[in-house]
């Protein structure tokens, strides 16, 4: 496969992100899959990476990414298996991905559940083709034309008809870096639920060294389906990530996506939720815990189609030294989606006088006869409740934390399944030194 860019190339700066896409011409792929690739070089290719001047990514800046050349394989990565981290939980099954790259050696599959590599499921799996395309806003959105343009790792997750498997799921990506050479990974994935079937997910991101993650998500939700996805994004210190998830549900299904963000140099997690049908609840909340210099962007759209949906986008944040937080939520209600409930709300507890918060909450609503709400705060901790706290013999570090872990509890109740919310909490602890 060969793409004549040099004269479509929006600058100089935006060739080297497309030359080792030349890579993938050698290897065997279906003709959608090369269509693909190519609509995304181009489409990468006249646009670039987005600066401050495009909408949405105003507070986002991407001078840690420009940094450093990152560099694409498609040999298979050589890294130390007993580096791994070790299972969230005892009893789950476990998927692992290294570098993008679907390991079946290292994974275990819950029975009713099909996992294969995208390449085998591109040529294997009727009508997998609708769920692993996107062309429609590839001009908007150059992370994920950059992904579609090196389409070739990650993974594809089934679950049949009927199937409510009570296993949990991990799903570890691991990524190692490499000091002479960062490696760009460029996964693409999908979670297919079948009509009334059943799933609950850990999708893990960890890794060593620096890399650049460009990941772009499917998540369909066939006819009653039920999706818990819990993210739990912890990439290194040097690592940017950047993740682009589009979840589409069909009529009385339901998803609760949790994230818990605290790694990566430069982070942003995008979601496009669409409730294309009636009936549908739909819950993506998260919590980031940031320090240092990190920079991290959510960035959620949840489009209702039709009537009586629910949606529910509940954030909340801590951040200390010189690191950036960054929220934009948008609840869609189109006019025919009477009946609907929205809620969003973000808020963040700044820790130190560099740090910093912005916000960007919307509602477009056309509908007449709905219930949606937003609001978006910083602050600071209550110095009251940490003097009463110390008051009553508590050090100072300790009342700290938890006032912290308190404010964090809001957005922890968005998770329903127990051993989640556990391991959240863990994390939390961990994070703030105890």
């Amino acid at each position: 496969m060969k793409f004549s860019l040099q004269q479509q190339a929006a600058d100089e700066a935006t060739l080297p992100w497309l030359e080792d896409a030349q890579k993938l011409g050698e290897q065997p792929a279906a003709d959608w899959v090369k269509a693909m690739r190519h609509t995304g070089a181009e489409a990468f290719s006249r646009t670039g990476l987005p600066t401050p001047s495009w909408e949405g990514w105003q507070h986002t800046h991407l001078r840690p990414l420009t940094q450093t050349r990152f560099h694409y394989k498609v040999e298979p990565v050589k890294f130390d298996i007993n580096a791994l981290p070790s299972s969230l939980l005892k009893d789950a099954a476990r998927i692992v991905l290294v570098n993008g790259q679907y390991k079946p050696e290292l994974s275990a599959t819950p029975e009713g559940v099909i996992v294969m590599s995208l390449m085998d499921a591109s040529v294997q799996v009727e009508g997998i083709e609708e769920h692993l395309v996107t062309v429609g806003d590839l001009a908007t959105a150059p992370f994920k034309a950059l992904n579609a343009a090196y389409m070739h790792d990650g993974a594809v997750i089934i679950v049949k008809d009927g199937a409510d498997i009570t296993q949990p799921l991990e799903v570890l990506f691991y990524n190692a870096g490499d000091a002479d050479k960062a490696p760009s990974l460029q996964p693409r994935c999908l979670y297919w639920l079948g009509k009334n079937s059943g799933l609950t997910v850990f999708e893990r991101h960890a890794g060593v060294g620096a890399y650049f993650t460009n990941i772009y998500t499917g998540i369909f939700l066939e006819s009653a389906s039920r999706l818990k996805f819990y993210k739990i994004e912890e990439e290194s210190a040097a690592a940017c990530h950047f993740s682009y998830t589009v979840l589409q549900q069909q009529k009385h299904s339901s998803f609760e996506g949790f994230s818990y963000a605290a790694g990566g140099r430069l982070v942003r997690q995008e979601y496009q939720n669409l409730l294309i049908d009636s009936g549908i609840s739909c819950n993506v909340s998260g919590v980031y815990l940031l320090k240092d210099q990190q920079c991290h962007d959510f960035t959620v759209l949840t489009d209702h189609f039709e009537p009586d949906g629910t949606s529910v986008q509940h954030f909340k944040g801590v951040i200390d030294d010189q690191a950036r937080s960054v929220f934009q939520g948008k609840i869609h209600v189109r006019r025919v989606a009477q009946k609907t409930n929205g809620n969003q709300l973000n808020h963040a507890l700044l820790l130190s006088e560099k740090a910093e918060a912005s916000f960007k909450p919307e509602l477009e609503i056309y509908a007449d006869d709905v219930k949606c709400s937003h609001g978006a705060a910083s602050g600071q901790l209550d110095q009251d409740a940490l003097f009463y706290l110390q008051s009553r013999g508590i050090p100072a570090t300790e009342a700290k934390s938890l006032l912290i872990e308190s404010f964090l509890n809001g957005a922890l109740a968005e998770v329903s399944f127990a051993p989640a919310r556990e391991v959240y909490e863990e994390r939390i602890r961990e994070w703030l030194g105890h």
